[in-house]
């Protein structure tokens, strides 16, 4: 049996559903469930998502994660807790620079890097705003670093304020318009 064969069939149990049953929810027919449970069919997509949603888990938990009757309990999140507690990683790592928790739907970015760590804090500390400003200007930076190692500031710059203007151009229209 496949790991998701077995979470399929803990999903199922927790909440507390007979295949047939299930399967009606999904809108499936009854024996297609019974060979996803049994791994004999590949679970199409659509399905394994409505199946997470009906789990309260994410997608990613259902598909790398064994799951039990106990970790199931602990519901998926869209936010990290406001107090630290003591939770389980399942995928990701130090290499990677992200990890998975269960309990969490999104990647979590970690470093063990002094200047990284800086950088992460700095970035998490400021308004959206500012996230998507920056966020652009790295991104016009790193592009123009991979066409061009020597390519210099200044021209960085200039094309920022040529984008800002731009759009703001674009939403003065928008207002005329409206």
């Amino acid at each position: 049996m496949t790991l998701i064969a077995k979470n399929l069939k803990i999903i199922r149990k927790k909440l507390s559903l007979t295949q047939i049953a299930l399967a009606r929810v999904l809108d499936i027919g009854f024996r297609t469930y019974v060979r996803y449970e049994t791994a004999k069919r590949d679970v199409p997509l659509p399905t394994l998502i409505k199946i997470a949603k009906l789990g309260s888990i994410s997608l990613d938990r259902l598909l790398k994660t064994t799951l039990t009757l106990e970790n199931i309990e602990i519901a998926d999140s869209e936010s990290t807790p406001s107090k630290p507690k003591k939770i389980e990683i399942i995928g990701g790592g130090v290499q990677e620079g992200k990890v998975m928790f269960i309990g969490l739907k999104h990647y979590h970015l970690i470093t063990v890097n002094k200047v990284e760590k800086k950088l992460l804090l700095a970035y998490r500390k400021l308004n959206n705003s500012k996230k998507k400003k920056y966020l652009i200007g790295m991104e016009l930076r790193f592009n123009a670093f991979q066409k061009n190692p020597q390519y210099p500031t200044k021209n960085i710059k200039k094309e920022i304020t040529k984008r800002l203007t731009k759009t703001a151009n674009t939403l003065k229209k928008m207002t005329l318009q409206n």
